[in-house]
């Protein structure tokens, strides 16, 4: 039988390892040029995906979004891109004690304003992953927060991880080819790259 906690802990030793060789090798103009091309790539597919729906424009709509860490791919000047052409962008806030999210709007506001309800009202969750795999399996840091929090999102919402251009699920460099995963793992939509958004299923 396969540990598959043993597995998911070798697994996030593997990309981790990876990620900091990416950001060690990187220049401060490498990583705005990435930022930039994940910003672009991102409103592109928004775009198309709120025509999808009937929508004029992207004005109105709520993304989640995260303050990434030094190796995660960067989503900063994501965050102010869909800011600038009008929608709300939640930020989570991790509460240790609960193990859960509690979400604040990145223009400014206070956690205790958005608790983990606020996901409810969510119409794209952009989220944090170190890798995902073709059937859509995501590899989180372990700390079990979005594993929490996902099971909010509305029927229908599309899930997407944003990752960096080598860990493209199904791709020869992806660091994890297949997550080690569980019943009660939640999968997730699609991953976003400097290349654009991929989905992995439609969304459920």
């Amino acid at each position: 039988m396969v540990d598959v906690r043993a597995a998911k802990k070798q697994a996030r030793t593997l990309a981790r390892a990876r990620r900091r060789e990416l950001v060690e090798s990187q220049t401060a103009a490498d990583r705005g040029a990435q930022g930039d091309a994940l910003a672009r790539a991102f409103l592109t597919w928004l775009r198309e995906y709120a025509e999808a729906l009937g929508r004029a424009d992207l004005a109105g709509l709520t993304v989640t979004a995260y303050e990434e860490m030094p190796t995660e791919p960067p989503v900063s000047g994501l965050v102010r891109a869909a800011q600038e052409v009008g929608m709300r962008v939640l930020l989570p806030v991790t509460i240790l004690e609960t193990r859960t999210l509690r979400w604040v709007d990145a223009a400014g506001g206070s956690p205790a304003d958005e608790g983990p309800e606020a996901l409810l009202g969510v119409d794209i969750a952009l989220i944090p992953g170190l890798a995902v795999d073709p059937e859509g399996y995501r590899l989180g840091q372990g700390g079990g927060f979005y594993d929490r929090a996902l099971p909010m999102v509305r029927t229908g919402v599309p899930v997407i991880v944003a990752l960096h251009d080598h860990e493209l699920p199904g791709s020869d460099t992806a660091p994890v080819p297949q997550v080690p995963h569980e019943s009660h793992d939640i999968r997730v939509d699609g991953v976003l790259t400097s290349a654009g958004v991929r989905l992995t299923r439609q969304p459920h």
